[in-house]
């Protein structure tokens, strides 16, 4: 059998978001610990569970990275913001960021890289696993860094998202260049993004003066997401993320 031809391992990862703080508890590892029986939390119309289908496979964006779910909760703690509103994900991935900002009545627009369009039909799967309506999103191609039609003539944007594209430092310039050019156009938008520190070196300080650009750092504890465990999900686990908000300087 050929690599093309062995079969590609999928497990299906849940996901509970609520208005609270998540336990922090690295030893638990049940999807509904945050709904078990003894009485840690109550389920209302501040819950979200969401189910994401991950497969394993070389590319990136198969599975849900550690900064994702931080992402997620903060747009479910902030989701009077996203109703009736158009968001666009970059790197969109898997889909988790947007199948959560699409229950929060948001209407939303998946994008990756061409390179990446094997992400695109696990991102359709995940939107349709968890009862998206084909109105409430599209799925687009779109490369940081190239002023394609797709970002020329995208729609007017309320909100940007992004989890851990600030991955690989051969991309900082790219992405700040993507996001400079839809905040410019858009300029009562933000640009709301999380990730992982990965090395102390790294710094984007000059790409965000170049490109017009400021940033606002926001405490995970402002929205119950400095554990270990986000959404009962074992992430991010011991990894440090950081979430932060963009703005055009005008």
């Amino acid at each position: 059998m050929s690599e093309k031809e062995v079969p590609l391992k999928e497990t299906i990862k849940s996901f509970h978001f609520t208005d609270e703080t998540d336990i922090i508890d690295l030893s638990c590892s049940s999807s509904d610990s945050l709904c078990s029986e003894s009485d840690q939390h109550v389920c209302n119309e501040g819950c979200l569970n969401i189910k994401i289908k991950e497969v394993l496979h070389p590319s990136y964006g198969m599975h849900v990275w550690a900064s994702a779910p931080v992402l997620s909760k903060f747009i479910w703690y902030n989701r009077s913001k996203l109703k009736e509103k158009t968001v666009l994900e970059l790197g969109s991935g898997t889909g988790l960021v947007s199948v959560v900002a699409a229950k929060c009545k948001a209407h939303v627009i998946l994008t990756d890289s061409k390179k990446y369009e094997c992400t695109f039909q696990t991102a359709l799967e995940n939107l349709q696993l968890n009862g998206i309506s084909k109105e409430a999103f599209e799925i687009k191609e779109m490369t940081w860094g190239y002023f394609s039609a797709n970002l020329v003539q995208s729609p007017p944007i309320d909100i940007i998202l992004g989890s851990d594209v600030f991955y690989s430092p051969k991309d900082f310039e790219d992405i700040i260049v993507t996001v400079s050019f839809l905040l410019k156009k858009n300029q009562s938008a933000e640009f709301w993004c999380t990730y992982e520190h990965r090395c102390t070196d790294w710094n984007i300080d000059n790409y965000l003066e170049k490109w017009n650009l400021n940033c606002e750092e926001i405490s995970l504890s402002d929205f119950g997401a400095d554990g270990f465990n986000v959404a009962g999900c074992d992430l991010p686990g011991l990894k440090t993320i950081s979430l932060l908000i963009f703005r055009y300087s005008k």
